[in-house]
C-alpha cells in the first residue's frame, strides 16, 4: 500500500504576482522526492480580482511527487493562521502538515532539505522549525530583523520554549503531533508560529531547528507599522490562551 502523502500548505494573500513562479520551483524540486506531497494552495481573503487572477495562473498540477489539489479560498483575510488551518485540515488523513510561505523567500531547494530531513524520522517525536541563521546565505533588512528577534523573545516566552527565529516561514509537524494539538488549534492569525511552538511543547514534543538560506521578498503584505502593534495584541492573547494550560516537564 503507498504511503498516504503529506500536505505543504501555502497561505497567499494578494500573491498572484509572485506565487505562480514559487509554486513551479517548489514543483521543480519535490518532483523527484521519495515521499507523496499534496502542495495545497490557501487564498486567505484576497480581493476576488485578485484571487481570480491567482487561481486562474495555478494550473493543477502532476508531477513526480507532488499534487497540487483545486485551491481553497478564504472568504476574509485570517492573517495566515486560519489559511494554513484551512489547508491543514483539508487532508485529515495526512502523514505530515508543513507549510511555506508563498513570497518565495525560503527557496524551494530550503524546503526540500527540510521535508527530506524530517520525512526520514517520521517516526520520532519531532517538529521542524526552520530558522534563518546570520550569515552571507541570510538577508534581510537589519530594522526588521531586530523587529523579528523581539518577537521571537516575547513568543519564546510565552510559548514556554526559546527558539532564535519562531517567525521563519517554513515549518513541518508530524501527524501525530498535529492530531493530538489540532481540536484547540485556534489559528492566532500571524502569531499562528508560537501557538504551535507553544502547543507542541505541551506535548513535550522535540522542536528541531534547522538552520536555512533566505532572502527579504518586497511586495509583502506584512509591515512593521501598523502590524507590529497588533501582532503584540495577539501574543497577549496567546498568552491568555496558553497559560491555563500545563508546562512540559523541564
Amino acid at each position: 500500500m503507498p504511503p498516504a502523502p503529506g500536505v505543504l500548505c501555502i497561505p497567499a494573500f494578494r500573491e498572484a504576482d509572485r506565487l505562480p513562479a514559487f509554486l513551479d520551483e517548489l514543483v521543480t524540486a519535490l518532483a523527484p522526492a521519495p515521499y507523496p506531497i499534496h502542495i495545497q494552495i490557501v487564498d486567505d481573503g484576497s480581493p476576488a480580482a485578485e484571487r481570480e487572477r491567482l487561481f486562474s495562473a495555478l494550473i493543477s498540477r502532476v508531477s513526480g511527487a507532488c499534487t497540487l489539489p483545486p485551491p481553497l479560498a478564504l472568504p476574509a483575510n485570517t492573517r495566515k493562521g486560519g489559511a494554513i488551518l484551512a489547508g491543514w485540515r483539508a487532508h485529515p488523513d495526512a502523514a505530515w502538515f508543513a507549510f511555506v510561505d508563498a513570497d518565495g523567500a525560503v527557496p524551494a531547494r530550503e524546503v526540500r532539505r527540510l521535508l527530506d530531513a524530517a520525512t526520514a524520522v517520521l517516526e520520532h517525536p519531532c517538529a521542524w522549525f526552520a530558522v534563518r541563521s546570520p550569515g552571507p546565505t541570510v538577508r534581510r533588512d537589519v530594522l526588521r530583523a531586530l523587529a523579528g528577534k523581539v518577537f521571537s523573545t516575547l513568543a519564546g516566552h510565552i510559548a514556554g520554549r526559546a527558539l532564535t527565529d519562531i517567525q521563519c516561514g517554513l515549518k513541518f509537524v508530524p501527524a501525530a503531533a498535529w492530531r493530538a494539538i489540532e481540536p484547540e488549534f485556534q489559528g492566532s492569525g500571524l502569531c499562528f508560529d508560537a501557538e504551535l511552538l507553544g502547543r507542541i511543547g505541551r506535548l513535550t514534543w522535540a522542536v528541531e531547528e534547522f538552520p536555512i538560506a533566505w532572502q527579504e521578498k518586497t511586495g509583502g503584505s506584512v509591515r512593521l507599522w501598523p502590524d507590529a502593534p497588533r501582532m503584540l495584541f495577539e501574543l497577549a492573547r496567546l498568552h491568555r490562551m496558553l497559560s491555563p494550560l500545563s508546562r512540559p516537564t523541564p
